[in-house]
């Protein structure tokens, strides 16, 4: 008898389970054959792919169409292709589609759920207009001094490992430490020590956050594959180690500033200012969040982008050349370049774009409907009804797709700066170029990105890639560079990171520059 109801039961959670898979075409919307157990994203939960390669897969398959069904799990979810589209999703039309899909528990990771990027709805725009104001051109300008100091010191780590024998590098690691100088001195007003010590603990700290491990691929996994779930759970994405770290090194460093009259004009100090300003609305708790945030986005998004930037530059010699005069001829008018004559290198600022099109950190862009909203049918007008999307429903925006797609990009896979240059940016398609997203909740202030200019970036991302540019001029004026044989071509994604890396490293070679 037993046997009999648990063959029932298997059999009626068999077809329940087949029914949640007609949802899409009910509606006429096309989508890849799912699996029974894990939908259309059981890769990403095995590791062998990574969910930005499953969703731009989506969009690769299904050419013809302006939006594809997808399941996680049983949940139905859209992969938007057309640009003008995902457009009006991030920009007009964002009432519906405003919050990102991830769930950060308070009780459970306060750092994670005080985060931006986690924080939902009124809770989320009240954070971005208090922390907006610490990323003006004036804040960047007094900050600079940092960048350029972290700078100094990459070099000269540079030239001591060549002077002693060295010269090959993983570069995603040697950004990384150079990075880390960075936002341990902007954003805790500490040295980071990364050049000096071999296992130095801001650097142990970042490890632990970003290095991959099977928990943490596990714990990512159910995040964004069942992110409802990760709370019932209580998973937390920051180990009690790394947030008892970050707590108490804020909580002195506050302290210290205010017993001895402390001012850096850094990001803590705006942090600091805005405490002031709100009170006890404004908790030690939420600064320290603010402060990992900003060491999030300016230290994994930054390695990744300065690595990508400094391989392509590598293997393009023409490229290389070019880069170099226009830093040569900007450093004959100033020693060190301030704030603005690094944003004045036109070239420079191309090749950035350009590497954030091949090499976007993130690959896809993550939203969740807040909101009930209509598409038209997703073969065009006259071809069907308009689908329905009800709340709760995951949107995404495969970014790396549309980034390799030749129909807006030729040669989508040629490293070439010149698109960026002159006219050619403004014949690039509006909803095609995305590395840090678009609209009120995307890292930049310019809804038209063919008009951006990187300092007018908000949060995290005006100050990465500042300092992005600081460490390639640096390079570019004081070694040549050129690809080692361990770098692992063509570059393939690995699955394992939540930030695009690629297996194998990238792998350079340094030497003096020889100035003739």
């Amino acid at each position: 008898m037993f046997l009999l109801l648990l063959i029932g039961a298997i059999i009626v959670a068999y077809f329940y389970r087949l029914s949640g898979f007609r949802y899409w075409k009910k509606r006429n919307v096309p989508n890849p054959e799912p699996s029974l157990f894990f939908g259309n994203l059981g890769d990403s939960l095995t590791g062998k792919r990574s969910l930005g390669q499953i969703y731009c897969d989506i969009y690769r398959d299904f050419p013809n169409v302006s939006y594809v069904g997808f399941y996680k799990t049983v949940q139905p979810g859209l992969v938007l292709r057309d640009p003008q589209l995902i457009r009006d999703v991030l920009n007009k039309d964002f009432g519906s589609f405003h919050d990102n899909e991830f769930i950060g528990d308070e009780s459970v990771d306060p750092l994670v759920a005080r985060n931006t990027f986690s924080l939902k709805g009124h809770k989320w725009k009240i954070a971005k207009g208090q922390i907006t104001p610490c990323f003006t051109s004036k804040k960047m300008r007094e900050m600079h001094v940092f960048f350029q100091k972290a700078a100094n010191r990459l070099v000269k780590y540079l030239g001591d490992e060549i002077n002693n024998g060295g010269g090959t590098f993983e570069v995603r690691e040697l950004f990384a430490k150079y990075s880390t100088e960075v936002v341990a001195s902007c954003a805790f007003g500490l040295e980071g020590r990364t050049f000096d010590e071999p296992d130095a603990l801001f650097r142990k700290m970042g490890k632990k956050i970003f290095e991959p491990s099977f928990l943490s691929m596990v714990k990512f996994g159910i995040a964004f594959v069942m992110p409802s779930l990760s709370n019932i759970l209580k998973i937390r994405f920051f180990s009690k180690e790394v947030t008892e770290y970050f707590c108490n090194i804020v909580d002195a460093t506050l302290h210290y500033r205010k017993e001895n009259n402390v001012i850096r004009n850094d990001f803590l100090d705006s942090m600091i200012d805005l405490k002031k300003k709100l009170g006890d609305q404004f908790t030690n708790m939420d600064v320290t969040s603010q402060a990992v945030a900003f060491f999030t986005d300016g230290f994994e998004t930054s390695s990744c982008v300065m690595a990508f930037a400094l391989y392509e530059i590598a293997a393009n010699p023409e490229i290389f050349q070019k880069l170099r005069s226009e830093v040569d001829e900007a450093l004959l008018k100033q020693k060190e370049l301030n704030y603005d004559a690094v944003h004045e290198l036109k070239y420079l600022e191309a090749v950035v774009c350009e590497t954030l099109r091949l090499h976007p950190p993130g690959l896809a862009l993550f939203r969740v409907c807040t909101k009930p909203f209509t598409f038209p049918p997703p073969r065009g007008e006259g071809t069907g009804k308009d689908v329905n999307i009800e709340v709760d429903v995951p949107i995404i925006v495969p970014a790396y797709g549309l980034h390799t797609d030749p129909k807006y990009f030729k040669d989508p896979y040629v490293f070439n700066p010149e698109r960026f240059m002159g006219e050619n940016k403004d014949s690039i398609v509006r909803g095609t170029y995305l590395p840090f997203g678009d609209g009120p909740r995307n890292c930049h202030g310019k809804k038209n990105y063919v008009q951006i200019r990187y300092y007018h970036f908000l949060l995290g991302q005006r100050f990465g890639i500042t300092q992005t540019k600081v460490a390639l001029i640096n390079i570019m004026a004081n070694f040549d560079v050129t690809v080692n044989k361990k770098t692992i071509t063509p570059l393939e994604i690995d699955p394992k990171y939540l930030v695009h890396h690629v297996k194998g490293g990238l792998w350079l070679n340094f030497s003096r520059r020889i100035v003739i």
